[in-house]
């Protein structure tokens, strides 16, 4: 599980790596900034279209040779970015190591829950999802003191090579189960049909909208509306990056016992806690203390929700799995635009808090949708199997 870790790490820092050296990439390759901003955006529509299709492509590849011929890839695209002499390229770079985002960790998904005990499902894919908040708490800090002390191409260049090893570490550490990342591509598309799987996947586009509105403006949330100051923002950082992981373990625990129920009382935990975020805004400690349980709530319904996908698509779980890795990547776009035209139309920096809780709300109904309409068919087969059975058993 370590090994796979370190891979999700790579991956992540590489997603993230950019928006800590914007202005050393737009002084260095003269672009401006919000020019050079596009790196992000650019990556993440490329996660939102790509993954589904690199997933489709590779359904007959077996798992362990999969993720080492993506994290190959991104290893390419990361020594594309930090060879680029111009902007172009630069993006081309990106574009290469962003396509195979979504497969890889949906194939990291699978296979970790393949290696778990049963019942463990939800804290195998905690674990996983540990090598995205690593990335965050530690890769982009490292990545920008790279880049500072050396030089942003350094940077690609540190994670290209530690991809390298970490690809060499599953040929030698993850065990070969012969299993393909899928069936087929057809097979896995009809995994489509089932409500269970269509409506979380748009239940995690909400939560994520949900999320994204607030997370991309919590720094002015603490400075401009809760007068916290400025020098104390990068410990406030720190502690929500300790709060993400805090949070995706307990997360991945609860999910354990019942991925449904894990999903539904955290969501609405978390539109809970961004209203009462909303409350507590204007006072700075009142602001740092959600800031801190929103990291917690947030990255513990993050496990459950790929749990339920993975419960609910077991037969096909890999372009289900890379489906809603793009439903997070299409709801962090809505949350950060629907955040943004909240300020724009005037209601204030502090109105990010009820969006958030509005998007997350809608989420958590549907959220409750599917969790009972689950509960309903599975009534009913056990209804349907109750007669069938009396009838098997012989008078006496």
């Amino acid at each position: 599980m370590a090994v796979l870790i370190l891979a999700i790490f790579c991956v992540g820092t590489a997603e993230l790596a950019p928006s800590g050296m914007l202005g050393d990439l737009a002084e260095d390759l003269s672009v401006t900034i919000p020019t050079a901003g596009l790196l992000v955006t650019v990556y993440a529509l490329t996660v939102v279209v790509g993954g589904p299709l690199v997933t489709a492509a590779s359904t007959r590849i077996r798992r362990k040779y999969l993720l080492v011929a993506l994290l190959l890839v991104s290893v390419a695209g990361n020594v594309l970015s930090s060879l680029a002499p111009t902007f172009a390229l630069l993006v081309a770079g990106r574009m290469l190591t962003a396509v195979i985002h979504g497969t890889f960790l949906a194939v990291c998904v699978v296979t970790a829950g393949g290696m778990a005990a049963e019942g463990k499902e939800g804290s195998a894919v905690a674990a996983t999802q540990l090598g995205v908040n690593l990335a965050t708490v530690l890769g982009v800090p490292l990545g920008t003191l790279v880049a500072q002390q050396l030089h942003w191409r350094a940077t690609f260049g540190s994670v290209a090579v530690l991809a390298l090893a970490a690809a060499a570490l599953i040929l030698l550490v993850i065990p070969d189960d012969g299993r393909t990342a899928g069936s087929s591509a057809a097979h896995e598309l009809r995994v489509f049909k089932e409500w269970q799987v269509v409506g979380t996947v748009l239940a995690t586009v909400l939560c994520s909208a949900g999320m994204f509105t607030l997370i991309t403006y919590m720094v002015p949330l603490l400075t401009d509306v809760g007068g916290f100051p400025a020098a104390w923002v990068p410990a406030v950082l720190v502690a929500y990056g300790i709060g993400s992981i805090a949070g995706n373990a307990l997360g991945g625990r609860y999910a354990d016992r019942s991925a449904d129920r894990a999903v539904l009382r955290l969501s609405w935990t978390l539109a809970a806690v961004c209203v009462l975020y909303w409350a507590a805004a204007p006072y700075a400690v009142g602001g740092a203390v959600f800031l801190l349980l929103f990291s917690m709530a947030t990255f513990a319904l993050i496990p459950g929700l790929q749990a339920k996908v993975l419960s609910a698509a077991a037969d096909a779980p890999t372009l289900s799995l890379t489906a809603n890795m793009s439903a997070f990547g299409l709801g962090a776009a809505l949350g950060s635009w629907a955040g943004g035209r909240l300020i724009d139309e005037g209601f204030g920096t502090r109105a990010v808090t009820l969006g958030a809780a509005a998007f997350t709300a809608l989420g958590a109904l549907l959220i409750a949708q599917t969790v009972h309409a689950g509960r309903r068919r599975t009534a009913a087969a056990a209804s349907a199997a109750e007669p069938a059975a009396t009838a098997a058993v012989p008078a006496s």
